[in-house]
């Protein structure tokens, strides 16, 4: 994470990201601007702290999604003129041009997101940018997802400032495929590069869950979305869920977080404690959310991860003692 803290405004607009933009600040309550950025694989997070309102004027990138969020209570936001509301997101479509305004301190968060990272149906499909396109808009408040938006952003950051998620981290790439899937609930639908055809041949349930198996044999034990198992099997993410609750008896992300458990618990119990901690195990099998996992493997293990952790070392010295291990 980069983090950046400046007393000269100018400097300040400078370092803002994912927009070519002209920035006016008024109402400067404390001379101090900070803000932290994170590229988590190819989405790009800010969260700005300013200590003064300001416009901004100018044009959004072309070759994805920004998402604008007001963190502030006490400070009015408006987008292009339309005020946006306590949990509402400002949503600037790929080259759209867009003026933001503010009256005083206020922090914000933005999200940039290519728009090649958005799927829909298990495939990777990159918006047209025609007229239609390219807007600046509002959206209904919605604070679950403004909330989840929050939480997830959050503890990226948090993370990433202990300098624990990097790029090629299986669970960086486990945040950024849920920012992304939050991302694009905000963003709504998009249309496909190619139309989908009618008439697909049907796949089978049996071929469905042969190549989910061939992916997650292909993976090692790595992370995976239910997307790519999708994608692998060649169908819908509906149809996709209706194989698995037909043949394991639950969804495909209750059986992706089934897994995950298990890989961490068999991982945990085999790690030595002196040598690697609970913290590197999680993240080497894409766990982010560290306390919504404790909470799943106490109810599926009944203990915390790190109880388990504690106890692979007194299995390790009963397995050394020579007395014991008679």
């Amino acid at each position: 994470m980069q983090s950046y803290t400046f007393q000269d405004f100018d400097a300040f607009a400078d370092s803002i990201r994912d927009v070519d933009a002209r920035m006016m600040l008024h109402n400067a309550k404390r001379k101090i601007w900070h803000i932290d950025q994170v590229d988590l694989n190819g989405i790009d997070i800010q969260l700005g702290s300013l200590g003064s309102g300001n416009i901004v004027e100018g044009q959004a990138r072309s070759d994805g999604y920004l998402l604008y969020l007001p963190l502030t209570d006490t400070c009015s936001y408006a987008a292009n003129g339309i005020v946006l509301d306590k949990h509402s997101f400002m949503v600037l479509e790929p080259g759209c041009e867009f003026c933001i305004s503010t009256k005083t301190v206020h922090n914000w968060c933005s999200i940039f997101v290519p728009n090649a990272i958005f799927a829909r149906d298990g495939n990777l499909v990159e918006p047209t940018n025609g007229p239609e396109k390219t807007i600046c808009r509002v959206t209904r408040a919605n604070l679950q997802v403004a909330n989840r938006v929050q939480s997830i952003v959050g503890q990226i950051m948090t993370l990433d400032a202990k300098s624990r998620l990097e790029g090629t981290e299986p669970a960086a790439t486990c945040a950024a495929a849920e920012l992304a899937e939050v991302a694009s609930l905000v963003v709504g639908p998009l249309p496909a590069t190619q139309p989908r055809h009618d008439g697909r041949p049907p796949v089978s349930r049996q071929k469905i869950i042969l190549r989910s198996k061939q992916l997650l044999e292909e993976r090692n034990n790595k992370p995976i979305q239910v997307r790519e198992l999708a994608a692998a099997a060649d169908v819908s993410e509906r149809t996709l869920r209706t194989a698995f609750n037909e043949y394991y008896g639950v969804s495909p992300a209750r059986y992706l977080q089934i897994k995950q458990l298990h890989q961490v618990h068999r991982a945990l119990r085999a790690a030595d404690p002196d040598e690697v901690s609970v913290t590197d195990v999680l993240l080497s099998k894409g766990v982010w959310e560290f306390g919504r996992f404790a909470s799943r493997y106490r109810r599926t293990f009944g203990e915390l991860p790190s109880e388990t952790h504690r106890r692979s070392r007194t299995r390790r010295s009963v397995q050394t003692d020579p007395i014991m291990s008679r």
